[in-house]
This record gives C-alpha cells, sequence and structure tokens, in this order.
C-alpha cells in the first residue's frame, strides 16, 4: 500500500514572481558575469593578508627583541647552537668526530 501523497501546489509561486526571484539570485551571485581571473589576479587578492601578518610577526618580533635586550651583562648568554645541539653531542660536534654505535646508544640511557 501506498502513502498518500501530499498536494503541494498551493505553495507554488507563480511565474511571474519565480522568475524575479531566480533574476535577483542570480544577479547577487553574478553568475556568468565574472571573467576568469588569472594567477597574478588571485595573488593579487591575497596582498593585504600577507602584508597584515608580516606587520603582526613585525611587532612581535620587535616586542621579544626590546623584552629580550634588558638583561644584565653579567648573565651568560646561550646561542642557537647551544640550545639545538645536546650537550652529550657537543664534544662530537667540535672534534666533527663520528659518534659510535654505543656512544649514541649511551645518548639514550635515563641520566639519573
Amino acid at each position: 500500500m501506498e502513502p498518500e501523497r501530499v498536494d503541494l501546489s498551493p505553495l507554488a509561486l507563480p511565474a511571474a514572481r519565480r522568475d524575479t526571484l531566480v533574476a535577483a539570485v542570480l544577479a547577487r551571485a553574478q553568475v556568468g558575469r565574472a571573467a576568469p581571473r588569472g594567477p597574478l589576479a588571485v595573488l593579487a587578492g591575497w596582498a593585504r593578508p600577507t602584508l597584515a601578518m608580516a606587520a603582526g610577526i613585525a611587532g612581535v618580533s620587535l616586542a621579544a627583541l626590546a623584552w629580550g635586550g634588558s638583561r644584565a651583562a653579567d648573565e651568560p648568554t646561550q646561542t642557537l647552537a647551544d640550545a639545538l645541539i645536546p650537550e652529550r653531542a657537543s664534544p662530537w660536534v667540535a672534534e666533527g668526530a663520528t659518534p659510535s654505535g654505543e656512544d649514541l646508544l649511551a645518548g639514550w640511557e635515563v641520566a639519573p
């Protein structure tokens, strides 16, 4: 047994009203009117957000530099190499030597 179909014809718009609404939607969407954008036009669209992000990064960087510049002169400074190279590996780097397998395994051990 099939269910009884609902009659939706009272909800139908008159043809003139429907055409007006369709034209308004298409005008707002500008369908068919926009010319295809080239790669330079797409990149140009990203110029303002990119410049805004660069300005934000520059501001944060300048604030970090100004804040870090007030250290006392007698405090030891840590270089980037000191921060990136573990203490156990610094002799190998200074000598230009290649660590042996035993040295590498010893580096994995947890210090007490």
